[in-house]
């Protein structure tokens, strides 16, 4: 066992002829310093064999906790939309950038919005004016499109994504477990008593999440053949909108359509009423729905921890494209709503009037019912496609 003296952060500022607490700064990969003058300390201090403390490190983590938080440093919020009205009119992305204020408040650092498209500011120019304001941490909102990749100089930045948008997706990033997510609404369908699932999902947005709704759509029709093979209706949202989503539907005989919000509207607005005719369930409920089914991805929760990610990597001075990206997956919740009812509930509510009914009719012939479009228990009756 070594009985060399440990070296300690003073040791080091002696021979780098510094004060200690800027050798402090440095050895926690501090913004406040130079990467020169932090990478010039550093590697003095692996030279000298300089090891952290764990016992130290637990205590002054302890000690920060219980200390008024105060300006460190800021993070880029960089974002690609023409109208970024379209990026925070998205309740999920406005949820991004809401909880990742807050972590940064609560952990001493500023965020400043860098808005390329709108403001037309080009790579060379966001380099030089991050430079400038020695802003080396970096969140990566969603892009506009999936596929698409933003080539900045990793290389300079503590970079972090949201989400599979960015392709290829060589960055550590942070999003929901979207595999999970519409594995817990398919599991729900089928418990629910619902046998005609249908998906209905934008291609780009299916790339945005990895093409996991797809995945896990077709998996489970594969897992369970008691369910009909309804195909994937791919939403375009543009003005032939309407007539391709009433055709799939009156086609298919969906008891229950899996979407996002969104889609919602656009189907009563071809005629079908929630939950009378077809029910529904979203993957993207925003924070404050009460009515409709789905499933909250915790949205607020992973802007949260894209801060964490990146401040982390701040103080490990990782820079660059990873060499094994880390993806963080954050679970969702799944909210019960009245747009996707249970059906054995229904039924078993249904069956019970219809006993009362008899009873009180003493056996008086029921009135011919009117014609109606069949109700997704009729579809359900008629067995798979």
């Amino acid at each position: 066992m070594s009985t060399s003296p440990r070296v300690t952060i003073r040791d080091i500022a002696r021979k780098a002829h510094m004060h200690f607490t800027t050798v402090s700064l440095a050895l926690r990969n501090s913004p406040k310093l130079k990467i020169e003058t932090r990478e010039k300390i550093q590697k003095l201090a692996e030279s000298m064999g300089y090891r952290p403390d764990p016992m130290l490190a637990a205590l002054n983590a302890y000690r920060q906790a219980n200390r008024p938080v105060h300006y460190q440093a800021s993070l880029a919020w960089v974002h690609n939309w023409a109208n970024p009205e379209n990026l925070y009119g998205c309740e999920e992305f406005n949820q991004y950038y809401m909880g990742a204020c807050d972590r940064a408040a609560e952990r001493g650092y500023n965020i400043e919005e860098f808005a390329l498209a709108k403001d037309g500011i080009t790579i060379e120019r966001l380099h030089r004016i991050l430079r400038a304001r020695n802003i080396q941490g970096t969140l990566l909102a969603p892009q506009p499109s999936a596929k698409s990749f933003l080539d900045l100089r990793y290389d300079e930045l503590s970079a972090v994504a949201f989400g599979f948008s960015m392709r290829p997706a060589v960055l550590h990033l942070v999003t929901n477990h979207h595999y999970h997510t519409m594995m817990m609404l398919m599991e729900k369908v089928l418990e629910f008593g619902y046998r005609r699932p249908g998906l209905c999902i934008p291609r780009d947005w299916n790339y945005k999440v990895d093409c996991a709704w797809q995945s896990v759509f077709l998996l489970f029709l594969d897992e369970h053949p008691e369910l009909a093979r309804i195909p994937i209706y791919w939403a375009t949202w543009d003005a032939t909108q309407d007539a391709g989503l009433a055709a799939w539907i009156g086609e298919n005989r969906p008891d229950v359509i899996l979407a996002f919000n969104e889609a919602k509207k656009a189907v009563e607005n071809v005629g079908y009423r929630i939950p009378e005719d077809v029910a529904f369930a979203s993957a993207f409920l925003n924070k404050d729905e009460s009515i409709m089914s789905g499933v909250h991805q915790s949205d607020y929760l992973i802007g949260q921890k894209a801060v964490d990610m990146v401040i982390d990597m701040l103080h490990r001075g990782e820079t660059g494209i990873p060499g094994t990206p880390v993806r963080m997956l954050v679970e969702g919740e799944f909210y019960l709503g009245t747009t996707m009812p249970d059906l054995r509930k229904v039924d078993k509510s249904a069956d019970q009037a219809g006993k009362k009914n008899a009873a009180k009719s003493r056996g008086r012939k029921p009135p011919a019912s009117r014609g109606s479009r069949p109700s997704r228990r009729a579809g359900s009756a008629a067995g798979s496609s």
